[in-house]
């Protein structure tokens, strides 16, 4: 992780010695040379960093060293970022210098320059002088850290190169070694009826896999989950929940009825009411048979389970519960009518585990010489599923038997290591090359149980300049070989695809994800905001930091030691406070650095959104989900030129994108999936050339307009790729404009879906005109269709607002009962 940050470092460093740019940085006397030594020093320490990362878990000394350097490595990095603010605004770069591209930064240069336009040449010279300082005294930290260097007797280690296999397969629970038995029993089990009582007056029965993390609680559910003889029996009314820590009963009933009916109105809310998600279910599940699986319990209190419990005993006879959980406890609260105790693997069992993995699609007489170590190594997975699976990943790749033997005598076996559970993580980790490291270790900014997204993933990646690279599409490709590399390696599972085998979501594990934060527990941390106005996080190196706001609560005032935060996620639970923009304003004008920025579910209305998200000029990914009340974005976002992800999806009530939109020619990703009010895309989009993602955006047909966003202004967007829908608006068909949509020059795209949206639009026309290329699936929604869809959706709101209306009635009642029966108490008093 800290080779590949310091490989990043070097590289700048060497543009900042050798470039025409820093021609700039004779305002400061001495800086030149600082930058040199600088440079020198960070290559010295480059050599060793992968034998230090390897051995800190051993000894809390080089650890202590590790982290200085990083944190170093970090304020480097920032440091550079300013520089190339800094820059921008020397008397010695001429814009003719820039726009011939004789610059090492040009193209940077070139689309950051309007960015700073406002600085005045004194601001310039001080803001030169604070960062020749900050130079300075990172300089003088890392010479420490080199001189500490030889305390430890660090060796040079190759940098090691990732090993693409030819086929990539994805984990899979199709085959699960050494559960067979307990598999059947439990099928056999939910098979057989149950006594009979009358509906609402009896518990469904429970059964509760219990065992310890990794041993194939939730690899055993899904396999009796997806097996015909389950499918048939329960007539495919079958439900998965994933619970997780902490517990969320609405999250929870929110899962299980969008299961039960993916297009239930109240799903489509961002925050249902506990009590509406009940009753909707209750109704689907009466006089039905039903199984629910619920994965990954760690409740064991009473209470947290009572509403639904009496919900569910509207299911009919012969229903099911089916839990997985660590604790015995859940098992007996749950009242669990079976409890089926998983124990660890033997040992042979786990060196089959081991040999499946790691010698897929070789011959079974080029492995013959490593049985013997492989059977010594499985001893080490004390009986785990996933320890072995990890071990096979990890040795996929090693043919030699002193390759083998290396891991075999690896010193992380040591008894002594705090953490003898992730030894065989431990070594996969290691194993990885520094880059895709890095990557695996971000993931730690993400909760358990997160459904993770591939594009999501990367573009987060990317926020944070692990796939730097000049080329647009290759660093898309970068980070998807990236997450082959690490699904191999069985780090993610339960992949989701669709019937074309598109990957749509996947997991992790819950125990690598115990693992990863055990790796990164300084520098990423998740808080649970109470009703506190202020949050201090001075005591701790915090660089990533995900905020979860609780009930009655809302974004603290104060936010102390967020300086340095590269990532920040806030995610804002039902029946939060409204947040304030003083709030998000302190936060910004402290948290300079931001790489990332998410928003979900923020309370806040649109006149309160603060104005100084240019201030951000670092940020490179922006997402503001769910927030219902912001109609319009504001154009202060537009001043964001590094930004390359905007993600807007779920903003039900957003109307317009703003006109300067086409200033941010950085921006690759731009979604605004599911947001229903959305009507105006402005023209600037045209400009938008670097985007590779781009859906649900609405198009003009009949002309090239001025202002809004014509079918036609696709033309220059040829790096789209993934699926693009469009929504086709219009009094006809201008067939020079669909020309010059030029879809036969979107050759990254994989489908494109056509809605269209108005009775004037022929189905027939529109496709001669628009001529797309044979190689291109093209999927139409005529307007029939179309018009049944809105007007079911107009349905769905109304269902919406009259919840929203019964709810303040109930609040206005409540208060009300409350404000009466406090002047009664005073009365009688």
């Amino acid at each position: 992780m800290g080779e590949a940050i310091v490989s990043t470092i070097v590289e700048k460093l060497k543009d900042l010695v050798i470039d025409k740019a820093s021609e700039a940085w004779k305002l400061v006397r001495g800086v030149e040379e600082e930058v040199k030594r600088l440079k020198s020093n960070f290559e010295a320490l480059q050599l060793v960093l992968e034998d230090a990362e390897e051995k800190q878990y051993l000894d809390k000394f080089l650890k202590h060293w590790l982290d200085r350097f990083k944190d170093a490595s970090y304020d480097m990095e920032d440091v550079l970022d300013d520089w190339q603010t800094a820059v921008l605004q020397s008397p010695a770069l001429q814009t003719e210098e820039i726009e011939s591209g004789t610059s090492g930064f040009a193209p940077w240069l070139k689309v950051c320059r309007p960015l700073f336009s406002c600085f005045s040449y004194g601001s310039q010279v001080v803001m030169r002088h604070d960062i020749a300082t900050r130079i300075k005294e990172i300089n003088e930290e890392v010479e420490k850290i080199v001189q500490d260097k030889a305390r430890f007797e660090l060796v040079k280690k190759e940098t090691k190169q990732p090993k693409w296999s030819e086929t990539t397969a994805f984990g899979d629970v199709s085959e699960l070694i050494g559960r067979d038995k307990v598999k059947g029993e439990i099928i056999r089990t939910l098979q057989c009826g149950t006594s009979e009582g009358e509906e609402g007056n009896r518990n469904i029965p429970t059964i509760s896999i219990v065992g310890m993390g990794g041993i194939g609680k939730s690899s055993l559910a899904q396999l009796i989950y997806h097996d015909n003889k389950i499918q048939t029996h329960f007539n495919k009314m079958i439900i998965w929940v994933s619970v997780g820590n902490p517990f969320d009963q609405t999250q929870i009933a929110r899962a299980i009825l969008q299961s039960l009916d993916p297009c239930s109105p109240i799903c489509q809310q961002n925050q249902p009411p506990l009590q509406n998600l009940l009753s909707e279910i209750r109704e689907k599940i009466t006089g039905k048979k039903f199984f629910l699986v619920l994965d990954d319990v760690w409740t064991d209190r009473s209470q947290d389970w009572k509403q639904l419990k009496a919900t569910l005993k509207y299911g009919m006879c012969g229903s099911w519960i089916l839990v997985t959980t660590r604790k015995e406890s859940v098992a007996k609260q749950m009242d669990s009518s079976h409890v089926i105790p998983l124990k660890e693997l033997d040992d042979e069992l786990c060196w089959s585990i081991i040999a499946q993995n790691a010698f897929a699609g070789r011959n079974k007489d080029s492995h013959e010489h490593l049985k013997d170590i492989g059977r010594k190594l499985a001893k080490k997975c004390n009986g785990l599923p996933l320890a072995a699976k990890a071990l096979g990943g990890l040795l996929k790749d090693k043919t030699r038997r002193e390759e083998w033997e290396n891991v075999l005598n690896s010193e992380i076996w040591r008894p002594d290591f705090e953490k003898e559970i992730f030894s065989p993580l431990l070594l996969s980790y290691y194993d990885l090359p520094s880059p895709i490291r890095q990557c695996l270790s971000y993931c730690a900014i993400f909760p358990k149980n997160h459904n993770f997204h591939q594009d999501e993933l990367i573009q987060h990646w990317m926020a944070q300049r692990y796939l730097d690279n000049d080329n647009i599409l290759q660093g898309q490709w970068k980070g998807e070989d990236y997450f082959k590399y690490l699904a191999t390696r069985f780090f993610f599972q339960d992949f989701e695809k669709d019937g074309e085998g598109n990957l749509i979501s996947f997991k992790m594990h819950d125990l690598v994800h115990d693992f990863i934060k055990f790796l990164t527990k300084e520098g990423f941390v998740a808080k649970r905001v109470g009703k506190d106005l202020s949050l201090d996080l001075s005591s701790k190196r915090i660089r990533h930091l995900r905020l979860r706001v609780g009930r009655r609560s809302s974004l603290p005032m104060f936010l102390n030691g967020t300086e340095k935060l590269r990532s920040l996620v806030v995610a804002v639970s039902y029946g939060s406070k409204k947040s304030t923009s003083d709030a998000l304003h302190i936060l910004f004008s402290q948290s300079k650095h931001l790489r990332l920025l998410k928003f979900d579910s923020l309370n806040l209305d649109e006149d309160e959104m603060p104005h100084d998200f240019g201030n951000l000029i670092h940020l490179r990914y922006l997402s503001i989900i769910s927030c219902s009340n912001i109609e319009n974005l504001l154009e202060a976002v537009c001043e964001l030129s590094n930004l390359q992800s905007l993600n807007l999806q779920d903003c039900s009530s957003l109307e317009k994108l703003p006109d300067k939109i086409g200033k941010l020619i950085n921006l690759r990703y731009l979604c605004t999936e599911g947001c229903s009010a959305l009507s105006y895309y402005p023209k600037g989009i045209s400009n938008l050339t670097s985007l590779i993602r781009l859906n649900n955006i609405t198009v003009k047909t009949d002309c090239n307009d001025a202002g809004e966003f014509s079918i036609g202004d696709l033309e220059k967007l040829d790096l789209l790729g993934g699926n693009l829908m469009v929504k086709v608006i219009g009094y006809g068909i201008d067939w020079d404009e669909a020309k010059r949509a030029k879809l036969c020059n979107k050759i990254h795209l994989k489908c494109l879906h056509i809605c269209i949206c108005s009775p004037h639009i022929k189905e027939e026309e529109l496709l001669q005109a628009l001529n797309p290329p044979s190689s291109l699936p093209v999927r139409l929604t005529d307007y029939q269709t179309w018009v049944e869809r809105v007007e079911s959706s107009r349905i769905r709101e109304k269902i919406r607002i009259s919840a929203r209306v019964q709810k303040a009635a109930l609040q206005f009642i409540d208060g009300a009962v409350s404000s009466v029966s406090k002047r009664a108490n005073s009365c009688r008093r």
